[in-house]
């Protein structure tokens, strides 16, 4: 088997970026702009997304920079009426067809999607079911917790979520790395939220002339800072395999998922990367993110 990158380089690396921010334009609105740029195409995509529904009312995109067929702009605009989560990813590609371009929108959309959905708009009947506390931090980041997971439906998704981290907000000083601004935005509220991601590729060769993809993949926003990398020899074995979050939801939770990282070493990556990323670094056990910002680099990869 072997690997090698399916996008065409000019130089030994590559580097992608997205970057976005939400404001608030009313109650349970939410307007999103992002932006994702590589050496061949830079598009900036615009939702208008009604909450708590995280249904998409208006969405349009433009073509910066690149020579991809400005058509698929117009089409975007079909994307109205989707909703964030299962299917998603269907309905872009139904609106958008195959022609050249449409996979740099869909990746785009993506990063949409999941950055969409990181402001809530908390009703007052909402946060009456959760009288706050007044004890120390660990328990005001456990009813931040159970709001989380009640709105958003998180139970179980990730290591933080999951039931049995319920007991740790007891047995350690774990504090809540956001404030009500994320959760009880006002109308007319500016960058309210903010995102910036890159995913960077260095090609280099190891002592046997063999090539090295030495992959990093980052996101920090206002509420994470975490990065993933590792290297990937051309016949698909992990190696250096690291991770690190400096900025998390949850202090003295959200860092447990990282301890994971080390075992993809000597990993042989497949055509079923994602089963294998979710079961090392994802799942009830890892981290969304982690799982997330792996699966951007592997999707850059002809195996």
């Amino acid at each position: 088997m072997a690997i090698e990158l399916s996008i065409p380089l000019s130089r030994p690396d590559y580097r992608r970026t997205f970057d976005a921010e939400i404001d608030v334009p009313a109650e349970n609105e939410l307007l999103v702009r992002g932006s994702m740029r590589d050496h061949r195409f830079a598009f900036e995509h615009v939702w208008k997304i009604r909450t708590p529904e995280y249904e998409i009312i208006e969405a349009a995109a433009r073509q910066i920079d690149g020579e991809f067929d400005q058509r698929l702009c117009d089409r975007y605009a079909g994307v109205k009426g989707a909703r964030i989560g299962r299917g998603f990813s269907k309905r872009v590609i139904s609106e958008l067809g195959d022609s050249p371009g449409a996979q740099e929108h869909l990746l785009t959309a993506i990063e949409m999607a999941r950055v969409g959905q990181q402001v809530y708009q908390y009703t007052p009947e909402f946060e009456a079911q959760f009288p706050p506390s007044a004890g120390n931090a660990p328990e005001a980041a456990r009813i931040a917790w159970l709001k989380d997971r009640a709105y958003m439906g998180l139970a179980n998704t990730c290591y933080t979520y999951r039931d049995e981290s319920e007991g740790l907000f007891g047995a350690r000083e774990v504090r809540c790395g956001f404030g009500a601004e994320l959760t009880r935005p006002k109308p007319g509220d500016k960058r309210i939220f903010w995102r910036n991601k890159r995913v960077e590729i260095e090609l280099k060769a190891n002592g046997n002339g063999e090539t090295i993809y030495a992959c990093e993949s980052v996101m920090e926003d206002a509420i994470h800072d975490i990065r993933i990398g590792f290297d990937l020899s051309s016949d698909g074995v992990v190696s250096n395999a690291r991770s690190h979050g400096a900025r998390l939801p949850y202090h003295g939770i959200c860092e447990d998922p990282h301890l994971r990282t080390p075992a993809l070493e000597g990993l042989i990556v497949t055509g079923a990367f994602i089963a294998q990323f979710a079961e090392h670094v994802g799942g009830a056990q890892g981290c969304t993110h982690l799982f997330d910002l792996s699966i951007d680099v592997l999707r850059l990869f002809s195996i």
